[in-house]
């Protein structure tokens, strides 16, 4: 009994960490400040490693900093950690996009429209991002 009275305030303190360190890396992000936003989100990613919002958060600020096959990773981690994340796959299009690797672009718009993503707006931005990388 108090074996499993620990475990789940361990837990809950992971989980509350987790958020406080994820919140900050979200503030220094829009503060301008992507190395210190990374640090935080790095913390939150080890505390939770099934939180599929760091993950695709921490995708997005590594795409911004220019890391974009890092982003592909974090996107990957935050499908597979919850599979119907729409904006994971709509990200992660994108940058399949901009590395020119065109059917794999397809196969997550493919699956961010059967999520619930306008496939003409999506369609339109991905045609965008390909006329700006040819």
């Amino acid at each position: 009994m108090i074996l499993r009275f620990l475990s789940a305030f361990y837990s809950g303190m992971k989980s509350l960490s987790s958020g406080f360190y994820f919140n900050w890396g979200m503030n220094y992000a829009r503060w301008g400040q992507p190395a210190k936003a990374l640090y935080y989100l790095n913390r939150a990613a080890r505390l939770n490693t099934k939180g599929s919002r760091i993950y695709l958060q921490r995708g997005l600020l590594l795409l911004a900093m220019g890391q974009p096959e890092s982003a592909v990773i974090d996107f990957n981690t935050a499908i597979d950690a919850n599979p119907l994340y729409m904006e994971a796959y709509v990200n992660r299009s994108i940058v399949h996009t901009l590395a020119g690797r065109h059917e794999d672009a397809q196969n997550d718009i493919d699956q961010a429209v059967a999520l619930g993503t306008d496939r003409v707006s999506l369609e339109n931005r991905i045609a965008e991002l390909r006329d700006q990388t040819e």
